[in-house]
């Protein structure tokens, strides 16, 4: 085939990623991407919402740091009053049993 005869698709750059072009050329929306981000960012609060006051402990010590602490206690206050922290307490508990599991097991 000759240069003029492929489609602007067909001309894409040379990439070295394992990604075949048929399926490069069918992505996702900037909006499909957003709300996978968000779904995850919520997934991602909800199994960490009882580490997040101790990462935001471990910042630095400005004003914006501090707010960052209060809202990081409030997200925490709700999330317990809604009773939703059982994601991270099961999840907690799962690893620990593994955790204790492995020591355990170990004859050495």
């Amino acid at each position: 085939m000759s240069q003029s005869t492929l489609t602007s698709g067909e001309r894409a750059p040379f990439v070295t990623d394992a990604i075949p072009p048929p399926l490069r050329r069918r992505g996702v929306t900037s909006r499909q991407f957003l709300a996978a981000a968000l779904i995850g960012a919520l997934v991602l609060a909800l199994f960490a919402s009882r580490e997040t006051p101790g990462w935001a402990e471990r910042l630095g010590d400005s004003a914006f740091d501090h707010r960052l602490r209060d809202i990081a206690d409030a997200w925490v206050t709700s999330l317990e009053r809604l009773g939703l922290t059982g994601p991270h307490d099961r999840l907690r508990d799962a690893m620990q049993r593994v955790l204790d599991w492995q020591w355990r097991g170990d004859s050495r």
